[in-house]
């Protein structure tokens, strides 16, 4: 589906290019060419429109298609088991919404929803993170790396919060509390109102690449560090995003090439395809069982949807 995108892109540039031509050879100079060039470029223009609109049609068939498989292709693939939901800055709303019904077509349930600020994904605001992180720790009693960083001991902290080994989940105690509480304050995340329950897998939506080229580069190695924290948590972590995301500067490409969250944690690249969504749910069922791969477009390591 993803290639149907592209291809669209490609007519709709050799459209205008086509569009372009016709007016820099219109001029007086080339009246006498024009006259026995003309009817060539209009037929090339109508064949170009027509491959568009074709493609166009071909795109909104495997959307319809993808939503109408959809409930047959995950049911019952994530039964009884709690979700935590997390959105990264950027998230697309629609695609999040999309990925959440997923979730319940499946049989499971979104049990906690967090967002993520930009700033906690901002190295500018690493000693913060690492200074919450210390102070947080003693307070919700909960073990964290020694000798890890700033953000590898944030990570463990939001495990502890939001995250259980428990397949139905569990409930959030006294230390998840104050971490989330903590979080909050500092404006690094926030629940989407109350968590029911710790989720014992979890989905993470991103969105399109954003900031400065350094910016990018350390957002995505702090959400490599955190996702990696996130998963040890839980039974299985999948982040999802659109093709944009999968660039070497977007999120969902940081973690294909970090070394310890590629082998743990699972991506999709097609979130803003309908089929995204099922494919991040198959992706957790795989997570479930202790099986992650990268799927998604054409450029996906592990091709494009997890065995069925």
């Amino acid at each position: 589906m993803i290639t149907f995108r592209y291809h669209v892109i490609s007519i709709v540039a050799v459209f205008l290019a086509l569009a372009v031509g016709v007016l820099l050879g219109s001029g007086p100079l080339h009246a006498e060419d024009n006259t026995v060039e003309e009817p060539k470029k209009d037929r090339r223009l109508a064949v170009a429109q027509a491959r568009a609109a074709s493609l166009e049609e071909s795109l909104g068939f495997s959307d319809a298609y993808a939503r109408g498989t959809a409930e047959r292709v995950v049911a019952d693939r994530l039964t009884d088991r709690a979700v935590t939901l997390v959105t990264l800055p950027g998230a697309d709303q629609a695609v999040t919404t999309e990925v959440a019904d997923a979730v319940a077509l499946s049989g499971g349930t979104v049990t906690a929803r967090v967002a993520v600020a930009e700033k906690l994904l901002d190295v500018a605001h690493r000693q913060l993170v690492a200074e919450l992180a210390t102070q947080m720790q003693p307070a919700a009693e909960v073990t964290v790396p020694v000798d890890g960083t700033g953000y590898e001991r944030m990570a463990a902290l939001l495990a502890h919060a939001v995250t259980a080994k428990e397949a139905e989940g569990a409930a959030v105690d006294a230390g998840g509390t104050t971490v989330l509480a903590g979080l909050d304050t500092a404006g690094l995340a926030a629940t989407d109102g109350e968590v029911d329950r710790r989720g014992s897998l979890v989905v993470v939506v991103s969105g399109d690449p954003y900031g400065p080229d350094d910016e990018r580069r350390g957002a995505g190695e702090i959400l490599a560090a955190l996702l990696t924290g996130l998963d040890a948590g839980s039974d299985g972590l999948v982040l999802t995003g659109p093709a944009s995301a999968a660039a070497d500067d977007g999120l969902v490409g940081a973690v294909r090439t970090d070394p310890a969250a590629a082998k743990v944690v699972s991506t999709v690249d097609v979130a803003d395809r309908p089929a995204g969504a099922a494919v991040a749910v198959l992706a957790m069922a795989g997570e479930a069982t202790g099986t992650s791969g990268h799927f998604g477009s054409r450029t996906s390591p592990d091709g494009a949807v997890p065995p069925l």
